[in-house]
């Protein structure tokens, strides 16, 4: 079945500089979004506040190259709140664009995440976006994660229209990973998710919903238990729904101790309702046959 994606942003990867495994969320997770990607005025590439080749990060790049070998995806998250990589970009496409797209073939990427929160021109996400598939093919994951109100065309931290890209370029995008929080939406009521679906045309399957997983991550936060039943209704409603993704892994609750549990319970909220869906589905067809 389409959607139903389990996802994390993984950028605490060191926490009181102690390593973050991400190893714990096997069986779980369908896509890990490795955070934050960067593009400096200087021409290099770092991954939050190191070159990606840092020795810091060894550990990391076995363990989700492990992960890819056990079927899940690793995309890097690229920009997000820090300004600089879009109008570098824009100012330079080829200069900037191919130190990142060497680091992306070095480790393997199955795709990027264009988190644009800053004033990009269309154009230059276009022009992003069909030189990665140029590069590395159809089968690498283009997503987007602007917040959930430009998706209605509302509050916007990215300057283009979505809408326009949508028409313009649905095809090369595999889904966007909607921010419902920081006061640009919110999963609790469901009906923000409902209204993007309405307004954009699009499948559930290319809707992800973003979601704080700690009210220490940002503001808008929701319980887990909020977050469930709305997924619960979202299933219930969209077969495809697009699945949840969880800003961010290290400390996400219901048990920051064990943060590979948001995973796990968001898994489980999916599949059960799935199972609840298939349940009445097969009982409506009983009652048909016995009449």
């Amino acid at each position: 079945m389409s959607g139903h994606h389990v996802a994390t942003y993984y950028q605490t990867i060191y926490d009181n500089g102690v390593y973050v495994s991400p190893l714990p969320l096997l069986g779980f997770i369908t896509h890990v979004f490795l955070a934050a990607w960067h593009i400096d005025s200087d021409f290099s590439i770092h991954l939050n506040d190191n070159p990606p080749t840092d020795p810091m990060f060894t550990q990391m790049w076995t363990e989700l190259g492990e992960m890819q070998d056990q079927g899940v995806k690793v995309l890097g998250m690229l920009g997000g709140a820090a300004p600089g990589t879009y109008s570098a970009l824009e100012s330079n496409f080829t200069g900037y664009y191919e130190p990142l797209r060497d680091y992306i073939a070095e480790f393997k990427l199955d795709g990027m995440d264009l988190d644009v929160e800053q004033d990009t021109s269309l154009a230059l996400v276009e022009q992003l976006i069909t030189q990665l598939k140029s590069d590395f093919g159809e089968d690498f994951l283009i997503t987007l994660a602007p917040v959930a109100s430009a998706l209605t065309e509302g509050a916007n931290l990215s300057g283009f229209d979505y809408v326009s890209l949508e028409d313009a370029m649905g095809d090369q995008i595999a889904w966007y990973n909607a921010q419902f929080y920081s006061g640009f939406g919110t999963l609790d009521p469901d009906t923000g998710y409902i209204n993007i679906i309405n307004y954009m045309g699009i499948d559930p399957s290319r809707l992800v919903a973003g979601v704080l997983t700690n009210s220490a991550n940002g503001g808008g936060f929701i319980s887990i238990n909020d977050v469930v039943d709305s997924v619960h209704q979202l299933t219930a409603m969209y077969p495809t729904f697009g699945g949840v993704n969880g800003w961010e892994y290290f400390n996400s609750l219901p048990n920051a101790n064990e943060p590979w549990e948001f995973a796990q319970t968001m898994q489980a909220a999916m599949a059960t309702n799935s199972k609840r869906s298939a349940s009445r589905i097969e009982a409506r067809e009983e009652a048909v046959h016995a009449n």
